[in-house]
């Protein structure tokens, strides 16, 4: 046996058969099982008499994670694909997938509903002979296509079940679900494991239908649940655990004193790594909205990225200005934030405090908006540009220089 695919069921069992009758028709050959477990659906889900099915029942409702380690261990195939009852896949989505399992550990396809980078828009498809045609479309232009990230979303993921033997189970302390995912990808990377984004392979995600179910019927809180889940990771670890990070090149040709602001836990080579967490072991110990230990003009180059989005709105101008005052005459200094004025990236993070957009530079470089707040920070924007990631994500990358008497 290849190939396993566990689809965990909280009612919706008209949704579940749709998701199983399309992995039927569009699974490659006969050399995979189909494991449902039915997390206490009432009425419970029928077992259908199909080759190479099984069927595991608990009798209340255990949550995701506890699901699928039980699909997992009872498992026959050398691969395992989880995959949410809300999804209808496409011809040809395993083989696409299982052809990257030996360069990535774990991987996931785009959909049309996901949080982070593998939410697209692909066009319009009404039935699910619509869908095929899309999404092979798709699969042609982007063929062997892979990105490189630090999770993917559990609504269909694939992996070796000896990656699963090797980092242990699922967290099954997150109820019913979210982040269970995140942490499992982490594990694996942590100890040199690769996670990567399938751009040749599309499915349909109608989302978060078990989480409407149980807040229908009262059962949860979503808003209570994310909270608490998210809390969870970010203790093990850190906030910066729900940032997808784009790659920017680094620096190159500047000498002298380099501050990378809010390092967390990716420190710079070549840097003085600032954070105002000691667990994160930077360099420096502080808190950027005060002023910063460094003498007037004395440093050459200040990096902040995926951090000037966390500062309080009523405490970026400070930092801002407190930026420019210990940056020498020309002193560069480079600004890495998500663009508000496109929303993906910026609203959606709850850890977000202020928000910048390419007109909020204009305060800092343009004479007449400097003038209006007696600005004191001046720099010329040498480079602005907006960086788009899968289509969803945009993000500002400035590149800015002091201007200040020698």
């Amino acid at each position: 046996m290849k190939l396993s695919i566990i689809v965990p069921v909280f009612n919706n069992l008209e949704m579940t058969i749709d998701c199983l009758n399309a992995i039927k028709s569009n699974t490659e050959d006969d050399l995979f099982e189909v494991i449902v477990i039915d997390n206490g659906s009432n009425p419970p889900f029928k077992n259908p008499a199909w080759k190479n099915f099984s069927y595991l029942r608990n009798e209340t409702n255990l949550g995701f994670p506890v699901a699928v380690n039980q699909g997992i261990k009872a498992a026959k195939g050398e691969v395992i694909i989880l995959l949410n009852n809300d999804v209808i896949c496409v011809q040809g989505w395993a083989s696409r997938l299982l052809a990257h399992l030996d360069t990535y550990s774990i991987v996931g396809p785009l959909t049309n509903y996901a949080s982070g980078l593998q939410q697209i828009t692909i066009p319009v498809y009404q039935d699910e002979q619509e869908l095929n045609l899309r999404a092979n479309e798709w699969a042609a232009k982007h063929k062997g296509q892979v990105e490189e990230v630090s999770w993917i979303i559990g609504f269909c993921m694939a992996f070796k079940k000896s990656l699963w033997e090797e980092i242990g189970p699922f967290d099954e302390s997150l109820w019913p679900c979210s982040g269970e995912e995140v942490d499992f990808c982490m594990r694996a990377k942590v100890i040199g494991h690769r996670v990567g984004i399938v751009k040749d392979v599309y499915v349909h995600h109608a989302g978060s239908q078990t989480f409407n179910e149980l807040e229908r019927s009262g059962q949860l809180n979503y808003q209570d649940i994310c909270f608490k889940n998210d809390r969870h990771l970010e203790s093990k670890w850190g906030k910066e655990v729900f940032t997808q990070e784009i790659k920017i090149p680094a620096p190159t040709n500047i000498t002298g004193t380099k501050l990378n602001l809010g390092s967390g836990y990716r420190p710079q080579e070549g840097f003085i790594n600032i954070d105002n967490r000691a667990e994160v072991s930077p360099d420096l110990v502080c808190d950027i909205t005060q002023p910063l230990p460094f003498a007037d003009s004395s440093v050459d180059y200040v990096r902040a990225h995926d951090i000037l989005e966390h500062i309080p709105l009523g405490k970026t101008h400070q930092v801002i200005e407190e930026i420019y005052r210990i940056l020498k005459p020309g002193g560069i200094f480079e600004s890495f934030t998500p663009d508000a004025e496109f929303g993906q990236g910026a609203y959606q993070d709850p850890f977000h405090l202020s928000f910048w957009v390419e007109q909020s530079w204009h305060y800092y470089s343009d004479p007449d908006c400097r003038a209006l707040y007696s600005t004191k920070a001046n720099f010329y924007i040498e480079s602005i540009k907006r960086i788009e990631s899968n289509y969803r994500v945009f993000h500002l990358h400035v590149i800015a220089k002091a201007i200040k008497e020698a």
